[in-house]
């Protein structure tokens, strides 16, 4: 191995992994992004795994589970080889860096389901798992509820539940303390080392490492290039690692005096920048924060940190406009900011997301960085931008194709290379290394010192002690403490309440549990159901009292299917009007369905049905005889008018019944049923859950995405947005899914759990009833005989 640093051996177990010589190329690429690698990992090992943004770790546990290349297009060179134990599926767990894109199911307990269905896991012994892994990363009260309303750092910890229920041979943690706040990062940490202490073998990929150090066996360090540089224990890595950056000299020099926080030196105007006055917010009858008031002014660096949750994304979101508050106002230098027009309001404003895909606008990185299209030929001033942020080998890439880090260096270098007075960044160094980490602070810090107003949503307490002039704290539902960062550090009351507790103090674990053997209670198969029945029972409680809703949902869209299909065949307005019995009789005697909820949501299809009507009255062909009136180029008929109206009823019966089906039917529940009681292939039924995965989001992906528009400028008419949104939303629901069908494959959804519904087990149960056979013969014979007695 060229290059790697000799140092002292660690004990060496039995591998598990090894890598001789192993490179991987991506499809498309013409060079490795990993190269030359040579590694083991024994079992029970713990590997950590460092190096620069971009160098390759994710693509090295990607191979190791075995992602690439079934999943993802690339090419393995080398001897990749793995122990028996790892290949069967599910033995490798996998916590992925982007939480957004490794769900499968829509509730938090039905996602920590997914990975133990796929193992064939009895279904009385899941609750227990599922339960036990919630708790470990103190998500137990979340069992039912949805997870796409959850914070990035709630989701992460839901991944990791998620593995750990599995009982994976080698976990694999790609930074699984990406924007968890500081006790969460702890809690993870502790875990970790928990893990170690029971023999649980891991690949943990971070760049927030130091306190695992003392409790790792093994540190794998990759340099820039895509090859390890060095490998020795955690111990020895505080000796022999090289720091690119030294803390002490990021940015400008400091005395002893501002190690804690920036309050001297600043640019302070008189006035502020940014006002918030007694502001509140909430998200549908959730209340997020209220009372929040607070001024911003030129030359401070302000950081609003706070648990998980808090609603400190939402908070800057509101101070730039792009959120309108429920109470209070919002100034942009003592103008309501909401009166101000978008292109003005953010040619004075920056603002970067928390994922910066949204921002992006263009197809290569080198366009994107210049805000238009230069092609091959880019401009010199360019080139020093991308160099700058480490991305000058990457000018002819797809911006999509970067590491996490990459694109939000990318994302942070594209804000900054226009003059701005007020900069707002969501978390803005998740995902860096030191040295590209330094660059994005020490560039803030130099516009801070320009007089600029840094504001800065961040978990990384170390970033505020360093370069904060002020520090905000938003918990509880508002503002718990606004003031100086060396203030803060004295109250240990609000470091408490929010979750702000050092994570890089020394980790205390309990030293009866470092046995270094995984108890026979983690043992596959060894576990035991605690209360298995009221568990089980709990989740059919929670569906609602409706009767649509205990039909069993393949049964009821085969029922409904054939009322409609047999509705599509009258042709009067006496037999449609029978056959509307049965349409009514399932939409609000069985299906308990609110008729203004119903006119709410199909009024849109109603107003189209009136253009249908039209086009028929006016356009129509009519018998010998009837009459009708020439108006313009239109031959109107009110034989046309009622053929119109027959047609739509006829037609909009079906539509009725479809929103019954969807109002009524758990989309979970549906796609399940088709696997275990029709035998449909778990990857076609499960399939469309994942492709389908984008709309629960569609309509928040869709409102982010036009924030990210109008922050760049780039909003568009409002008549021409439509289509000018639906190529990247639909390039966005694309990547989605196929990031979705990754991580579903990495939970051991391939081969046999995933072409046979036999060979798998399942957490939700949809047997056929009595009920189903009598409602689905019932329906349609009710359906037949209506139909049928028009010849009387």
């Amino acid at each position: 191995m060229n290059g790697i640093e000799k140092t002292k051996p660690t004990i060496m177990r039995s591998p598990v992994v090894s890598l001789d010589d192993v490179s991987v190329i991506y499809q498309g690429d013409d060079k490795p992004i990993i190269k030359n690698c040579t590694l083991q990992i024994g079992k029970g090992e713990t590997v950590l795994v460092v190096g620069p943004s971009g160098s390759g770790k994710s693509t090295l546990a990607m191979a190791v589970a075995g992602l690439i290349p079934r999943s993802v297009d690339g090419v393995v060179q080398g001897d990749l080889h793995l122990d028996e134990s790892l290949r069967v599926p599910g033995q490798i767990g996998y916590v992925f860096q982007d939480p957004d894109a490794q769900f499968c199911m829509l509730t938090v307990e039905d996602e920590v389901a997914f990975g133990l269905e796929n193992l064939n896991i009895p279904r009385n012994e899941m609750p227990e798992r599922i339960r036990r892994a919630l708790d470990t990363v103190n998500l137990g009260h979340t069992l039912h509820e949805q997870h796409a309303t959850f914070s990035g750092g709630t989701k992460q910890k839901l991944a990791i539940a998620s593995a750990l229920a599995m009982d994976a041979e080698l976990l694999i943690l790609d930074e699984p303390t990406a924007n968890l706040d500081p006790l969460s990062t702890r809690q993870i940490y502790e875990l970790i080392v928990k893990l170690r202490s029971s023999g649980q073998t891991m690949l943990v990929i971070e760049h927030k490492y130091e306190p695992l150090l003392p409790y790792v066996d093994k540190v794998v360090a990759f340099n820039e290039h895509g090859e390890i540089d060095t490998i020795c224990s955690g111990s020895d890595w505080l000796h022999h690692r090289s720091k690119p950056v030294e803390r002490a000299s990021i940015g400008r020099k400091r005395t002893e005096g501002q190690a804690t926080g920036r309050t001297t030196g600043l640019v302070v105007d008189a006035v502020p920048v940014v006002q918030l006055d007694h502001v509140g917010l909430k998200y549908g009858s959730k209340r997020i924060w209220h009372d929040v008031s607070m001024r911003l002014y030129g030359g401070e660096w302000v950081a609003i940190v706070g648990p998980n949750g808090a609603g400190k994304s939402s908070l800057i979101e509101v101070m730039a406009g792009l959120i309108k508050p429920d109470q209070g106002s919002v100034r942009l230098a003592d103008r309501l900011v909401h009166q101000i027009p978008a292109r003005e309001r953010y040619e004075s404003m920056a603002f970067g997301f928390q994922n910066p895909e949204y921002q992006f606008l263009f197809e290569r990185v080198g366009d994107e960085m210049a805000g238009r299209i230069v092609g091959d030929d880019v401009p010199a001033d360019v080139l020093r931008s991308l160099e700058e942020f480490g991305l000058q080998d990457h000018a002819g890439d797809s911006p999509y194709a970067l590491s996490q880090g990459q694109k939000r260096r990318l994302a942070v270098g594209v804000m900054m290379r226009d003059d701005h007075d007020v900069y707002l960044f969501d978390e803005p160094t998740y995902g860096q290394d030191e040295l590209s980490e330094a660059v994005i602070l020490s560039r803030l810090d130099l516009l801070r010192g320009e007089g600029k107003t840094i504001v800065t949503v961040t978990h990384d307490m170390d970033m505020v002690r360093r370069f904060a002039s002020r520090v905000i704290v938003l918990a509880d539902g508002g503002i718990i403490f606004d003031g100086d960062v060396g203030a803060l550090f004295t109250r240990e009351d609000v470091l408490v309440r929010a979750h702000l507790l050092d994570d890089t103090r020394e980790i205390a674990i309990d030293r009866s549990t470092a046995n270094r053997s995984r108890p026979q209670a983690q043992q596959r198969g060894a576990m035991t159901s605690v209360d298995d029945g009221k568990r089980l029972e709990s989740h059919d409680a929670r569906r609602p009292g409706v009767p649509m809703w205990r039909i069993h949902p393949s049964v009821k869209l085969l029922t409904l299917l054939a009322i409609s299909i047999v509705t599509l065949f009258a042709n009067s307005f006496a037999q449609l009007g029978r056959l509307w019995i049965v349409v009514l009789i399932i939409s609000f005697g069985l299906g308990w369905c609110s008729p203004w909820k119903m006119v709410k949501r199909l009024w849109l299809i109603v107003l189209l049905y009136g253009v249908y009507v039209w086009t028929f009255a006016a356009n129509a062909a009519i018998p010998a005889g009837a009459k009708q009136i020439d108006w313009l180029w239109f031959h109107i008929s009110a034989y046309g008018m009622w053929q119109g109206v027959l047609v739509s009823i006829r037609t909009f019966a079906t539509v009725v019944l479809a929103y019954v089906f969807l109002e009524t039917t758990d989309g979970t529940d549906f796609v399940e049923s088709l696997s275990q009681t029709f035998k449909v292939t778990p990857k076609l039924s499960y399939g469309v859950m994942a492709g389908t995965s984008f709309i629960p989001r569609f309509q928040r992906e869709l409102r982010t995405f036009r924030f990210a528009r109008q922050v760049r400028g780039r909003q568009g008419w409002w008549l021409t947005r439509p289509v000018t949104y639906a190529l990247p939303m639909l390039s966005q629901s694309i990547r989605l899914g196929e990031r979705v069908a990754i991580a579903m494959e990495a939970r051991g959804f391939y081969d046999a759990p995933a072409q046979q519904s036999t060979a798998r087990t399942y957490f939700r149960r949809t047997p056929l009833s009595v009920w189903d056979g009598v409602f689905a013969v019932g329906a349609v014979a009710l359906t037949v005989v209506l139909f049928v007695v028009r010849g009387r």
